[in-house]
């Protein structure tokens, strides 16, 4: 009796399963040096933004293949399957940071400058400088309340010792000082500026406190804006809630009750 053998057929590699792990260890790169570029300042904001855009479309590509790559393993047999694992695992991380940015893009109200007070806004001096006299009113046309929680504070204390504890509390939260503006005694209204990184992506955030004497208290408005994008994730909104926050618990023993 003949003993006939043949070859079987070997299985064919998924090209999709290797495109797929090719686009998921470019990702991090691309991002990482995306994100070191613009901390140190080397793109503007809105180069970063386009960048941190192409990772998203990167990564939705990426999963599109993932699920070519499955289907071919499952229909033809095809070779990939260990890529494809590794593929999905380089690519969570993304998965649920862009997943986290689209849930706060839809809950949270689109701005990117919050203000207590939307009437009389705290004003940059840069805006002063570029509309003058009808810089309060075109800045409150922009303004939106999205945010009806979010108010001004009135504290039982003397603009001086306000200034004081204003200053402590934003150096604690890592604030940059630029500018002030009002002297005490001789202006009703002190304004100081700072800016902000936010962490990690360093996305800037400009702030300006108003301080104003009104004899035995001191009413104290905030207002922060994020440059560049219409939709900030609630970044400002957040801010100002935690400095007034520190502000009011930090005015404890100063302010009298």
């Amino acid at each position: 009796m003949l003993l006939l053998t043949a070859d079987l057929p070997s299985r064919r590699e998924s090209r999709s399963a290797r495109a797929a792990l090719s686009l998921a260890v470019f990702l991090p790169v691309l991002a990482g040096l995306s994100i070191l570029a613009h901390r140190g300042g080397v793109i503007d904001t809105r180069a970063f933004l386009i960048l941190i855009a192409l990772c998203g479309l990167i990564c939705l590509s990426g999963l599109g293949l993932i699920a070519f790559g499955l289907r071919s393993l499952w229909t033809h047999g095809t070779r990939g399957g260990r890529r494809l694992s590794w593929a999905l695992f380089l690519f969570m991380p993304f998965i649920v940071l862009y997943l986290v940015a689209a849930l706060a893009y839809l809950v949270r109200p689109t701005l990117a400058d919050v203000s207590t007070d939307l009437i009389n806004p705290p004003l940059f001096a840069s805006e002063m400088r570029t509309s003058g006299a009808n810089a309060s009113a075109l800045v409150a046309g922009r303004l939106q309340d999205g945010y009806p929680d979010i108010l001004g504070v009135r504290f039982k204390a003397p603009l001086d010792a306000t200034r004081e504890v204003i200053t402590q509390v934003a150096a604690d939260m890592g604030w940059r000082r630029v500018r002030q503006r009002g002297r005490i005694g001789a202006d009703n209204d002190l304004f100081i500026e700072y800016e902000h990184r936010t962490p990690v992506l360093a996305m800037p955030v400009d702030i300006v406190i108003r301080a104003t004497d009104e004899g035995e208290t001191t009413f104290v408005d905030i207002r922060a804006r994020m440059p560049d994008v219409p939709h900030d994730l609630g970044v400002s909104a957040g801010l100002i809630a935690r400095f007034m926050a520190d502000l009011d618990y930090a005015m404890i023993g100063i302010a009298e009750p």
